[in-house]
């Protein structure tokens, strides 16, 4: 049983690295929020790693897709909700870079919906379901952003 499960394992994995994820994605990548999993493998391939990360409660249980490029799917069931950008990552999210000090982010997004030690969290414009953008802050500098829906 296992010698007829390898050539398919060996066919799996070749169709997978033949996706290359993309190093920079669109400056508003929300409409990639709520893909599914087939078609986030097709859209970025098979990821670097995976990680699986545990909430406080079972439904905020998640499961980590991150790739080399800077950014991470996060998913819960089938569906992606949540998309993490951390250093490496060059792109832009809308308008913001990695990198910038909070105050391009509040004069580029207007008054945040929240904000804290450490982090700007604010509305972003209404897909099918609302978006919001976390920034988390370093020394008032943006260090990682996490764009995701809020309806998950």
């Amino acid at each position: 049983m296992r010698l007829r499960l390898f050539p398919l394992l060996c066919l799996l994995l070749a169709s997978s690295m033949a996706y290359a994820a993309p190093a920079i994605l669109d400056d508003d990548p929300s409409e990639l929020l709520g893909m599914s999993l087939g078609d986030s493998f097709g859209f970025f391939g098979a990821p670097g790693s995976v990680g699986a990360i545990r909430g406080d409660e079972a439904w905020q249980d998640d499961v980590a897709f991150l790739y080399s490029e800077g950014y991470a799917l996060f998913l819960y069931g089938d569906r992606l909700w949540q998309l993490r950008f951390t250093k490496p990552y060059a792109g832009s999210i809308y308008g913001l870079f990695l990198g910038d000090d909070s105050a391009k982010a509040l004069s580029i997004l207007g008054q945040p919906y929240e904000s804290g030690p450490g982090f700007l969290l604010f509305r972003m414009p209404y897909k099918s379901y609302p978006v919001r953008l976390r920034l988390s802050l370093q020394e008032d500098r943006i260090s990682e952003a996490y764009l995701f829906r809020a309806d998950f």
